[in-house]
């Protein structure tokens, strides 16, 4: 008879009228694709690639119960796009999945541009936001308005077809602005106490449940604490629960702080599990805790399950990496789940370009054009194909041709696959990364593919395979920064990676803050380095988008790291580097100092073999120095195109 080897996260559970088929809920993301009030094809697909990868519930994020209340292009809840809803709704009911929604109001938290009525920004008490929003008090007709666009909005996803409404009540939304002590400074029965601050949210969640009756489930978000000494405690987040279990079947348990609500590597995994915890511990909360925040991996979801820490889990990022954890989890898969970076690249993206774009995913959010991650069409006429690296170009090649049907040899100059992902090897920080380099090897190894390593891509070799297509995948070289006095005194930061017979002095310097002067000066200062970076420019890990790079200050900050911006090296000494900054010379001292100063693609091989094949292409770092997503991504394209 079968085993099941995850049974606490395969068990039903039963939320009123739902029954949920296993323990993972998809958590709501929001995608800057809505058109006119509506989410176009892509947002559409995007979700249904949840449901099918096997979640109990898939959530369509971040929708606006009215105006004034909006962070983001508003969906709107017209009779025209109740069609749209529906689609949403029923995609994810074809693949056994329960259709849920997040309904928000960002309070202060708004941004102007996405509302109509300015008049209506609104906050518990006033102030002007971090996006520039100017709002004023809430009135108590301003309460019974808001109160009543959750439960409007509420009733119209349900006539849609969704199955329930998620009221996020967490991340520093309206709700969480009145529950919390520091953003409400209220002297009315809306402030002060936390019974007092309770009452609004309370009073919404009561709404919505007066509107959806006795028999529909509702679900809510809610940040366990503010992580702050005069913010609340789980312990207030508790007494909350245990007066909203009343009108709510299921809590998901969160975090105030950025750098909580999207961890980088330097957090562990499920850094809010303790919350969920604490809560339950209480005693006070009847109804089922589900955790989120870095759970990204089945072992560690059964555990805190089993362990009675939570009921469930809450992934988002991990589904975003492979919408299939669930199904491949089940299937004892495990070992084919595309690990998730942690890079953040998917929400940094999304904020700053409104152009999603997960890093190991080439399919996620792109499911309109590419259809599904375990869909891949094959080549109508198998070629020979000779990829030439094996790095994470190379190998994202060798594993899409070879799925494709193509008779693959993969060519590695050195003794090992990964290329300049093997560093993860010795940074006990990148765990992420190095799990998704274990994966790349791992599908590579298994794909067919033939595999030769301390093997150079010369004539003799390209006679013998006569390969129909070349795919060159030979990643990047280090600067050197022979325009500072005293260079050869210094060594590239990979060295302190890829030496093995290295010695690190006690104080290092680095020349160059970008994300590899920055991630390896911090992988030193965990060791017990004293480390001082340089950086010309006026800011550090410039190439590190807006919430990862928080993550890298936090983490700057805790190790000790110092990061000296504007600081021009002009000479490398043993004792150090001289440097100049303001109009003053100044040193930095150390006894080791590396630099990082950028990175020069390597076109040479493409320039000797560009004529050997009838098709030859160069992928990743060798034709643009980038990150993971662009190795990734131009591996796969490359081969998509064989």
């Amino acid at each position: 008879m079968y085993v099941q080897p995850y049974p606490e996260l395969m068990k039903p559970l039963k939320l009123r009228n739902l029954l949920l088929k296993n323990r993972i809920m998809s958590a709501p993301n929001m995608l800057f694709r809505t058109i006119g009030g509506r989410p176009d094809e892509y947002y559409v697909k995007y979700l249904e690639h949840k449901a099918r990868g096997g979640a109990a519930i898939v959530t369509l994020g971040e929708a606006n119960v009215c105006d004034g209340g909006n962070h983001t292009p508003g969906m709107e809840t017209t009779p025209e796009n109740l069609s749209v809803f529906g689609e949403i709704a029923q995609v994810i009911h074809e693949h056994g999945a329960v259709a849920s929604v997040e309904l928000t109001h960002g309070g202060i938290s708004v941004k102007p541009q996405y509302n109509r009525d300015l008049n209506r920004l609104v906050s518990p008490s006033g102030g002007v936001g971090m996006n520039g929003a100017v709002t004023r008090a809430m009135t108590a007709e301003d309460m019974e308005i808001v109160a009543r666009g959750y439960a409007d909005t509420a009733e119209y996803y349900i006539k849609a077809g969704f199955d329930t409404v998620l009221v996020h009540c967490g991340h520093g939304w309206l709700l969480t602005q009145f529950l919390s002590p520091i953003s409400n400074t209220r002297a009315d029965e809306y402030g002060g106490s936390l019974e007092n601050r309770m009452r609004f949210p309370l009073y919404v969640l009561k709404a919505v449940r007066e509107r959806l009756g006795p028999n529909r489930a509702i679900l809510v978000r809610i940040s366990g604490s503010e992580r702050r000494d005069d913010g609340f405690t789980p312990e207030d987040m508790a007494e909350f629960l245990s007066k909203a279990q009343e009108y709510v079947d299921m809590a998901e348990v969160s975090s105030e702080d950025f750098t909580y609500t999207f961890a980088t590597p330097y957090l562990p995994w499920g850094q809010n599990v303790e919350l969920a915890e604490a809560i339950k511990k209480t005693g006070k909360v009847k109804i089922p805790l589900f955790t989120i925040g870095s759970i990204l991996d089945p072992a560690q979801a059964e555990e805190i399950i089993k362990s009675g820490r939570a009921d469930g889990v809450s992934m988002s990022r991990a589904l975003i990496a492979d919408p299939y954890l669930p199904k491949k989890t089940f299937e004892n898969r495990e070992d084919e789940i595309r690990p998730c970076l942690r890079c953040l690249n998917c929400t940094d993206s999304d904020n700053e370009s409104r152009h999603f774009v997960c890093s190991v995913n080439p399919f996620t959010a792109h499911e309109q054009r590419l259809g599904f991650g375990e869909e891949l069409a094959p080549a109508k006429t198998k070629k020979r194909v000779l990829i030439v690296g094996g790095g994470p170009a190379g190998l994202q090649a060798a594993i899409t041709a070879a799925a494709r049907g193509h008779a693959v040899t993969l060519a590695e100059k050195s003794a090992a696959l990964g290329g300049m992902l093997r560093f993860t090897d010795t940074d006990a920080r990148k765990t992420d990364l190095r799990r998704f380099k274990n994966y790349l090897v791992r599908m590579a190894e298994r794909s067919g593919a033939e595999i030769l390593l301390n093997t150079e891509a010369d004539d003799a070799l390209i006679e013998k395979i006569s390969p129909d297509s070349i795919i060159i995948a030979t990643g990047s070289n280090p600067i050197v920064p022979t325009f500072i006095k005293g260079f050869e005194l210094a060594k590239h930061a990979t060295a302190a990676y890829f030496e093995p017979d290295i010695t690190i002095a006690d104080r290092v310097v680095f020349v160059g803050g970008g994300l590899i002067g920055v991630e390896t000066a911090l992988n030193l200062a965990a060791q017990g380095k004293k480390v001082t970076v340089l950086e010309m420019a006026d800011t550090y890990a410039a190439d590190a988008k807006g919430v990862y790079k928080l993550g890298i200050a936090r983490a700057a900050e805790t190790y000790g790291v110092e990061i000296i911006t504007n600081a021009r090296a002009v000479e490398i000494t043993d004792g150090g580097v001289i440097y100049e900054k303001d109009g003053k010379t100044l040193t930095a001292g150390g006894g080791s100092v590396f630099y990082a100063v950028g990175m020069r693609a390597d076109e040479s091989l493409y320039l000797e073999l560009y004529a050997k094949a009838p098709s030859v292409t160069l992928v990743g770092d060798g034709k643009r120095v980038g990150k993971v997503d662009g190795a990734v991504h131009g591996g796969f394209f490359a081969a998509l195109d064989v």
